[in-house]
């Protein structure tokens, strides 16, 4: 399919997990994607694309740098001419209760989650109201709508926040007679192969994503199963069709029912 031909997409975070199956779901409809993460990741995600005769192309990026989420906006309208998609998608998670957990890892959370989104969207803003048009879709979470069951208030409190920012950006845009642009946040609930909404520490040691939602989550959601990050990607394609164009300052939940919101 190519629904999407000819438009320029961004994605951060989009070296592994949600934010690869999204670049790739982009590349899918026709568009180029730039492919923004840390190390060797964001290569290996566009080299994939490519040989599926996908258009993708790598770039160093890390959302707590500003000048790098300068660096992908500049490079779409360099390679492209405009930039008509934003995902962001980059994120971590550190567990550790509000009253005990270090300030470091709290502060590490908060930087990536939710100061990593504004810097995209400060950096692709410009571009986006110069051509009248874009769609801005970040990736909130399930949480971002609740509290938490276990270790997770910074990881809560960044969604809130990336919520938040949607919901204002879109309202700012439009009393700005910027019409054109959309913004609307994914809330995934627990995505296999993704973050999903039990972040382990790193210190705690590595369990399965399989075994926290069948021990903790499974009998709270309807549909009995965890989401695929390919599922994340379809709605993310979705907020960029035309068919979409009147759905603005949305958090649209994809969790097999965990919340219904």
């Amino acid at each position: 399919m190519s629904r999407l031909k000819g438009q320029a997409v961004v994605v951060t975070g989009g070296g592994g997990g949600i934010g690869r199956a999204i670049a790739r779901a982009f590349a899918g409809e026709g568009a180029s994607v730039i492919v923004g993460d840390l190390g060797d990741s964001a290569e290996a995600a566009a080299a994939a694309i490519r040989a599926e005769g996908g258009r993708a192309v790598a770039a160093r990026a890390d959302v707590t740098r500003a000048e790098d989420m300068r660096a992908l906006a500049a490079l779409a309208e360099r390679e492209h001419g405009r930039l008509d998609v934003l995902v962001t998608c980059a994120g971590l998670g550190l567990s550790g209760l509000l009253a005990t957990q270090d300030e470091a890892d709290w502060l590490s959370v908060i930087e990536v989650n939710l100061n990593g989104t504004y810097r995209a969207i400060r950096a692709a803003l410009p571009t986006m109201m110069a051509q009248g048009s874009g769609r801005i879709v970040t990736i909130a979470s399930v949480l971002g709508k609740m509290g938490g069951f276990g270790y997770v208030s910074a990881y809560v409190a960044s969604k809130h926040g990336v919520i938040g920012i949607t919901r204002a950006l879109a309202a700012e845009l439009g009393s700005q007679g910027y019409p054109g642009i959309t913004v609307n946040a994914i809330c995934p609930g627990y995505t296999r192969a993704g973050m999903g909404i039990a972040v382990q520490s790193t210190k705690a040691g590595p369990r399965s994503g399989e075994e926290i939602f069948e021990r903790y989550y499974k009998r709270q959601v309807p549909q009995r199963r965890m989401m695929e990050p390919e599922e994340i990607a379809q709605v993310a394609v979705f907020l960029a069709l035309p068919e979409s164009a009147g759905i603005t300052g949305q958090a649209l939940n994809v969790d097999g029912g965990f919340v219904m919101s």
